[in-house]
């Protein structure tokens, strides 16, 4: 059997229309999602989308110049009537003035939101990397799931050959057969429904990484490191590395510099310039001066809507590092009890392994009933398929972790 598992290991990494299938480890997939996850694609126009807005920001007002020509109409159809003398004209170049800082606090405003785009992104990156290293570990447990059965199905399979050996020569009844037939037909239902799991498992994860290609873990456990150390340090790390919480601390630095934005914008800009005009064949020239009256508008809606914008990211940010601290503790208790749980799932998978090959070899000597024998073989199914479970909820469990305090993103950047 242990040979067989080795057969099935190399079975998954080979063949798929005539090529050779690499094992796809955790590191490599997280890496590859980094660069093609379709989310990740579309996320990454918001940081050259929120820089355009910056340069759009630091723009001056252009000039604004006016032409006007007025004339007499009875004078019109006279040879001289376009002159000078029956009709006037005036011109004026004028510039608006940034009394309040208008322009550099909304330099200030764009610069905050690039930050806040860097961290959105960052913060979508760790979700897509959470979620990829879930679906590389279903992956994961489905292959192990699956070579279990292909071992169960040939133990039993090989126990239905002998027991039709033996039934022929009369050492035992019918019913033995049958019951060893049925055993190997339910495995059989099982293989079918772990193939099933497996080829759903490879759809995912294919898409979490844009590619067709043949995907397989190789039945090779994540090398993930996870550092020993207390809860407050956990939660400590996740308050300065989870992207979510640095991205409401940005939003909140935005909120703060659109307020003095829309303080700013309650203060009308004057518009400055030179007038020149010529009426009755005389030429003035001058200055100008457009004042926009702060009587009926002082943008008194937007400044109140942005004070309460500021106060719904601080209360956001307040919510944000409670809800961090709660998930960082339950991710690290689930990690603590997922590793005693593997503990005591690993003594347990040699014992029924021992009883097997115990209890087959009493039975191949007559010693013990096949019933014996089908109930150490169930046992010693559920107890692979139990420790493999464990392990996979182990690994679930790391993965929560290292998302839960932001640390996840370190596997790509190693």
């Amino acid at each position: 059997m242990r040979r067989l598992i080795g057969v099935l290991t190399c079975a998954l990494c080979v063949v798929a229309h005539g090529q050779v299938v690499r094992p796809l480890d955790l590191r490599t997939a997280l890496q590859r999602a980094a660069r093609a996850h379709p989310l990740l694609r579309s996320a990454s126009y918001a940081i050259p989308i929120a820089r355009a807005d910056s340069i759009s920001a630091s723009l001056f007002p252009n000039p604004a110049l006016s032409v006007q020509y007025a004339q007499i109409p009875s004078q019109l159809p006279k040879p001289s009537g376009l002159g000078p003398v029956f009709g006037q004209w005036q011109a004026s170049l004028m510039q608006t003035v940034d009394l309040a800082g208008q322009r550099q606090r909304r330099i200030s405003v764009a610069e905050q939101a690039l930050q806040t785009a860097g961290e959105s992104y960052r913060a979508t990156l760790q979700q897509v990397l959470a979620d990829v290293a879930l679906r590389w570990i279903e992956l994961w447990s489905a292959e192990r799931r699956q070579t279990i059965l292909a071992r169960a199905v040939a133990s039993a399979d090989s126990l239905v050959t002998i027991n039709r050996i033996r039934l022929r020569s009369q050492a035992i009844a019918p019913a033995d057969v049958w019951r060893a037939e049925i055993l190997a037909s339910q495995y059989r239902l099982q293989q079918l429904q772990a193939e099933q799991q497996v080829r759903s498992a490879v759809r995912a994860l294919q898409f979490a990484l844009s590619t067709s290609d043949t995907l397989t873990t190789g039945l090779q456990e994540p090398a993930v490191p996870v550092e020993d150390q207390p809860l407050h340090e956990w939660i400590e790390r996740a308050l300065a590395h989870r992207a979510d919480y640095q991205l409401a601390k940005a939003s909140l630095r935005v909120a703060e510099a659109n307020v003095a934005l829309q303080d700013a914008l309650g203060v009308p800009n004057p518009d400055l310039g030179l007038v020149g005009m010529q009426q009755q064949g005389t030429a003035f020239l001058g200055v100008g001066i457009n004042y926009p009256l702060p009587l009926l508008n002082r943008n008194e809606g937007e400044r109140q809507k942005a004070r309460l914008s500021r106060e719904q990211a601080r209360t956001d940010l307040e919510r944000l590092e409670r809800q961090i601290s709660a998930e960082v503790s339950i991710a690290f208790e689930s990690y603590r009890t997922a590793q005693q749980a593997l503990a005591q799932a690993r003594t347990v998978l040699t014992k029924a392994s021992d009883v097997l090959a115990t209890v087959q070899l009493a039975y191949l000597k007559g010693a013990t009933p096949i019933v014996d024998l089908l109930e150490a073989q169930r046992s010693w199914y559920e107890t692979e398929q139990s420790y493999y479970d464990a392990l996979a909820e182990y690994w679930r469990s790391v993965v929560g972790l290292l998302a839960a305090s932001g640390q996840l993103s370190n596997l790509v950047e190693e």
